[in-house]
Formats: structure tokens, C-alpha cells, sequence
């Protein structure tokens, strides 16, 4: 069973994302994706229904990731998330 981490500083919806061209996750810092595709903010990402299953990085390099409980979004910070909890390779 999968256990929610609550963060204790929630970001607020306006903070900014970067989005990895590779598998979809967000970040923080650009740095945290291997191939940083855009910008966005948390409100972007977090609550909009995920289309697609949640994925790895191809590149085997940012692999902890966290899945929104709620919408089923991925991102490596889960403080970018409303509901995160650790996303578990099947």
C-alpha cells in the first residue's frame, strides 16, 4: 500500500514547472528532467486528469517520482502535487 506524503510547505497553484519532454514529469529546476520541454505552473498540472499512464525516466536518471493521488500526475517534486504519494515501478 502506497502511503501519501504530505509536504509541509505546500506550494501555492502559481509556481512554476518545468515540464520533461521525454516522459512528461514536472520539476522544480530545470535541472531535474533531462529534457526540459517547457514552462508551466503547478495549477497547469496538478487537477487536470492524466491521459496517459505514468512513466519512468527513459534515461533511467530522475527516477524517484511521486503520482498525485487525485488526477494521477507525475512529477519529481511532489510538492508540485495536491495528494502525492511515491509512484512504485510495476
Amino acid at each position: 500500500m502506497s502511503e501519501k506524503k504530505n509536504f509541509p510547505g505546500k506550494l501555492p497553484p502559481q509556481t512554476p514547472a518545468v515540464i520533461c519532454a521525454n516522459c512528461g514529469a514536472v520539476a522544480l529546476k530545470p535541472t531535474s528532467v533531462c529534457k526540459p520541454q517547457g514552462h508551466g505552473t503547478k495549477k497547469d498540472w496538478c487537477g487536470t486528469k492524466s491521459i496517459k499512464n505514468p512513466s519512468f525516466c527513459r534515461n533511467n536518471v530522475h527516477t524517484n517520482r511521486y503520482q498525485c493521488a487525485t488526477c494521477g500526475q507525475v512529477a519529481i517534486d511532489g510538492e508540485l502535487l495536491c495528494a502525492s504519494e511515491p509512484l512504485v515501478r510495476k
